[in-house]
């Protein structure tokens, strides 16, 4: 059914005129107050949803318009012997939805489960553990090995607050940032970096770094290699010396390109390409407005959202 109401708007004033007049303003204001509240009451009262019709106004017509509100009625249904559960009945459902439930909880916690052996991961996180970093609070870093931002970010502000707060941290490294892999002849993949083809094989090799080694003795070595544009990596991997070697060969290899595309598959998941490096995820969300927080702040950063996540300090 359609209802009418009348909404007197009063007459058109310019701004200026309706800054001075405040008497105008509040009959305008109860005008509206009644207008809605009859409105309210007729869909309280008879159980109805109302919908407006858009009514346009016009210098040319005047102020009192009208404005219909159609009404649709919903009347319940009626209860009838068919619609009652029996205590049955009920209780077999009960027990099938337990059932479900308990199913696809324990089918979720063995997929997320960690592989018990202390190995690297290859893919840049602590992987050194026995079970999920229940009490860690998880931050993803997709950065360049050439970005000036990158290397100011991981030597000034991560690899600090990584040295104090590491046993909170569950940190993962992503060495991709802006570049680009052509893969139209999977046997021969083109790679295109923001700072040219140097940086492709830095890329690759911190992506190598991460696969061979556990992550606590990786971060030091891609932190040093971070310290500059020209860092030796004969001079940052002096301390693990035993698996200089490997890295080298994974950095040449099909073992490298393989982890590389892993990065750009991980990297484009956030954005394709990303507006700015190093981006910087929380337990695997990237929120634009708290960058600027995580990129110059982010001891004091992590520290709130520690506290936020999980209850309690670490001052």
């Amino acid at each position: 059914m359609w209802r009418q109401f009348q909404f007197d708007r009063g007459p058109r004033i310019s701004a200026g005129a309706r800054a001075s007049s405040s008497s105008r303003g509040r009959s305008e204001k109860a005008h509206s107050r009644h207008f809605l509240g009859t409105i309210f009451h007729a869909s309280l009262n008879s159980i109805w949803t109302p919908r407006f019709e858009t009514v346009v106004y016009s210098p040319f017509v005047p102020s009192r318009s009208i404005v219909r509100v159609k009404i649709m009625s919903r009347r319940p249904k009626p209860v009838t012997k068919s619609t009652i559960m029996t205590p049955k009945t009920a209780m077999m459902i009960g027990i099938l939805s337990v059932a479900i439930i308990f199913s696809l909880s324990a089918g979720q916690e063995i997929d997320s489960g960690w592989n018990k052996e202390s190995v690297p991961n290859g893919n840049g996180t602590a992987a050194d553990h026995n079970g999920p970093d229940d009490d860690k609070l998880r931050v993803t870093i997709y950065y360049e090995a050439l970005c000036y931002d990158s290397i100011s970010f991981i030597t000034n502000q991560l690899a600090p607050a990584w040295e104090k707060l590491r046993d909170q941290m569950d940190l993962k490294l992503v060495p991709f940032g802006k570049a680009y892999i052509d893969d139209s002849n999977p046997a021969d993949p083109v790679y295109y970096c923001q700072h040219g083809r140097r940086e492709c094989t830095l890329n690759i090799q911190h992506g190598c770094i991460l696969a061979k080694l556990p992550f606590e003795k990786a971060f030091p070595v891609v932190a040093c290699l971070m310290k500059g544009m020209r860092t030796s990596f004969d001079q940052c991997i002096k301390r693990n010396q035993t698996i200089k070697a490997a890295v080298v060969e994974c950095s040449q290899g099909q073992e490298g390109a393989k982890l590389y595309k892993g990065y750009e598959d991980d990297t484009n998941r956030v954005a394709t390409p990303l507006s700015f490096v190093p981006t910087i995820e929380v337990d695997e969300v990237y929120d634009i407005y708290e960058q600027d927080r995580w990129l110059y702040r982010f001891e004091n950063t992590f520290r709130r959202n520690y506290e936020k996540k999980f209850g309690r300090s670490l001052d």
